[in-house]
């Protein structure tokens, strides 16, 4: 007696595959992210003391980037009660959750249009390794993980160089840039993302 698929079509007889015949593909295998390294990308944080010590924070959240594990991300629809919005991991090209990272002319233009970013606080720059789930998008990159992967600290803040001792916890290179702005330090760094 041979077995039939619920809808009538014939079940073809299982057998292993030989280690020198090639593996099926199909259309799933072709989608598969080609990332096998961090994408590497740049970013600005804005520099708070946490606990006492100084911690990189996210420019658009409340979210401190935490020291020697990575950021993980998370969709906050549900925390906001979006009811259109299923529960998912992030980040997922149906919403714009995930861990942002740009390229560097990116950073450079919008900080030449805003005109830098606002007084009195630290911010720093830097380059982000993004991994996991990485999504491309029209400007930068989503990810599910991320850790900075190098800072650049401009001395023109007050305390800079004080806080720049602070993140070295993160065990990342940590450079002091001589200049009064974000947007000097930008082209004093230019090189580097070239």
């Amino acid at each position: 007696m041979k077995r039939r698929a619920a809808t009538g079509a014939k079940l073809l007889p299982m057998r292993w595959r030989k280690s020198y015949e090639p593996a099926p593909t199909t259309p799933e295998l072709a989608l598969a992210p080609d990332y096998m390294d961090p994408v590497r990308a740049w970013r600005l944080w804005e520099v708070e003391p946490l606990d006492a010590a100084p911690r990189l924070r996210s420019l658009y959240r409340f979210s401190f980037w935490p020291v020697g594990a990575p950021l993980e991300a998370r969709c906050e629809a549900q925390r906001l009660r979006l009811p259109r919005r299923p529960r998912h991991a992030a980040p997922t090209e149906m919403c714009t959750c995930g861990i942002y990272g740009a390229p560097f002319e990116l950073i450079r233009r919008k900080l030449a249009i805003d005109g830098g970013l606002p007084p009195g606080c630290l911010f720093v720059m830097g380059t982000v390794s993004l991994w996991g789930e990485v999504l491309e998008c029209e400007r930068g990159w989503r990810a599910a993980r991320a850790y900075p992967s190098r800072l650049f600290v401009p001395l023109g803040f007050p305390g800079a160089a004080e806080q720049a001792v602070g993140l070295q916890d993160y065990g990342v290179p940590v450079e002091l840039v001589d200049t009064h702005n974000l947007v000097d330090a930008l082209d004093h760094v230019a090189e580097l993302a070239a």
